[in-house]
């Protein structure tokens, strides 16, 4: 799921990809989502501005965003805009959303 939010090449993604085989789940959302906060194993790059990535889940009101701080990845947030938790979805119904859309 990570690598395919970071599937498009952009300033510092080598960086965030070297750091996915790291990544542990640190913590779960209590709503029953199927969010995750990250806590991985490597000193993050050079510090910069923070970067998200997203993407729509193709069929569903639901999405993703993949948080990333000071060059550390940091958070997938799995949201619905039902309002209901929404569960992870799968890889090949992501549909990433252009970069200028990211904040």
């Amino acid at each position: 799921m990570i690598l395919a939010l970071l599937a498009r090449d952009f300033p510092g993604v080598e960086e965030l990809r070297r750091q996915v085989p790291s990544v542990i789940v640190a913590r779960n959302c209590g709503c029953g989502c199927a969010t995750v906060d990250f806590r991985t194993g490597e000193e993050p790059p050079t510090p910069g501005k923070e970067l998200i990535s997203s993407a729509y889940v193709r069929g569903r009101n639901d999405g993703v965003l993949l948080f990333v701080k000071d060059g550390r990845l940091l958070s997938l947030e799995i949201y619905s805009s039902d309002g209901d938790p929404a569960p992870l979805p799968q890889v090949e119904d992501l549909v990433l959303d252009p970069p200028d859309t990211w904040e």
